[in-house]
């Protein structure tokens, strides 16, 4: 049975799991038999750990929300053409063969990109890295600053250093950065992205540090970080009416990131200079700016799990979700998730096509403590 926590839960005891609002948790029923009641016994997703937790703090999820996509054939009924035809109409989806005469539900994602597409204008909209709070839950900075108030790495997972702000330090807690694993797979994206010699011509980011960080890591994989500036885009941040409850954070400014050594783009005006309430109400109009623009080559568009609907959609035609809907699909959205819309300029339209690059997926690697493990009576 797979369990979604409805809150974070802090362990009491060493037998205990700790989960964090929006957790996927195992349960095996079999298991179950000695556990008291209103507890229950499981593993969770995220890190893979084992333990007792409180069963009112989880409501039951459906299996697929904890599938992993690894990869997609398409089947079609046979054609009635012929061979010669048939031969000229395959062509291949990720090395696999591949008939276009497919569902009208596929019609929409074609095939993988060559090469010689990564001159075509597109626009590549990309989630943030791993952030800090999303493996070390949200207190994460009350592990790594001591009593006088200096940073200290409690794991390495956790940044080398904190970037210098004017403002205090407390404000990381809502504008958390990426864990050292998110500056890895930033990199790696941007290694990929060289790699297919994507070009990219601009960079756009959500003022979220993650964000921001996680172009800046892209920009080294693609070795444009002193070639490329990132411009800092308001509208981009993940400020939505079903995240309603929280608070918008205090951002790092311009100048402040600029200081931080980050390569900001500090002569860019953004016409859209303050957070929204919901991102269909700027969706559309940031899409004419960014798409419609007349850039050649690509431009790399860095926000949040909700950038990859609400900044394609519009491209390419589609309607908006309703807000329940729209918030279940991002929670499926993982770090570095992405979208990639190209031009047609012959049929002066836009569509979705595979990323250049492949995706990435990992496993958890859970907390580590040898005296519990190895040396225990």
């Amino acid at each position: 049975q797979r369990l979604r926590a409805l809150f974070q839960y802090k362990p009491q005891n060493i037998d205990e799991l700790m989960i964090n609002a929006g957790d996927f948790i195992y349960v095996d029923p079999t298991h179950q038999s000695d556990v008291s009641e209103g507890w229950v016994i499981g593993t969770s997703h995220r890190t893979g750990c084992r333990g007792f937790l409180p069963e009112n703090y989880t409501e039951k999820a459906h299996e697929s929300d904890t599938w992993v996509k690894h990869r997609e054939y398409v089947f079609g009924t046979a054609s009635r053409s012929s061979p010669e035809t048939a031969r000229e109409s395959n062509v291949k989806l990720n090395g696999e063969a591949h008939n276009p005469n497919m569902s009208r539900s596929m019609t929409n994602i074609p095939l993988q990109l060559p090469r010689n597409a990564a001159l075509r204008r597109g626009v590549l909209v990309m989630r943030h890295g791993e952030r800090v709070d999303q493996v070390f839950g949200k207190a994460w900075l009350q592990q790594c600053f001591t009593a006088d108030g200096k940073y200290y790495r409690a794991d390495l997972n956790f940044p080398s250093a904190l970037p210098k702000r004017k403002d205090s330090m407390k404000h990381f807690e809502n504008d958390p950065p990426l864990s050292c694993c998110g500056i890895f797979q930033s990199r790696l994206i941007g290694e990929a992205l060289l790699d297919q010699e994507v070009i990219v011509s601009y960079v756009y980011s959500s003022p979220a540090l993650r964000c921001v960080q996680t172009a800046q890591h892209v920009l080294q994989g693609l070795k444009l970080n002193q070639k490329v500036q990132i411009r800092v885009e308001p509208g981009l941040f993940e400020w939505t009416k079903w995240e309603a409850s929280k608070v918008i954070p205090n951002f790092m400014t311009v100048a402040d990131l600029a200081g931080a050594s980050y390569n900001i783009d500090t002569n860019y005006s953004t016409p859209y200079p303050s957070v929204v309430g919901e991102p269909d109400s700027t969706a559309a109009p940031l899409l004419t700016f960014f798409a419609f623009s007349g850039v050649p080559g690509v431009i790399l568009i860095v926000g949040h799990g909700s950038s990859l609907a609400s900044l394609t959609w519009p491209l390419i035609g589609l309607p908006n979700r309703d807000s329940s809907a729209f918030a279940q699909m991002v929670r499926k959205i993982p770090s570095l998730g992405m979208c990639f819309c190209e031009e047609l300029k012959e049929e002066n339209k836009w569509q979705m096509v595979n990323p250049p690059v492949k995706t990435l997926t990992h496993g958890a690697n859970a907390a580590f403590n040898w005296r519990n493990t190895i040396a225990e009576d």
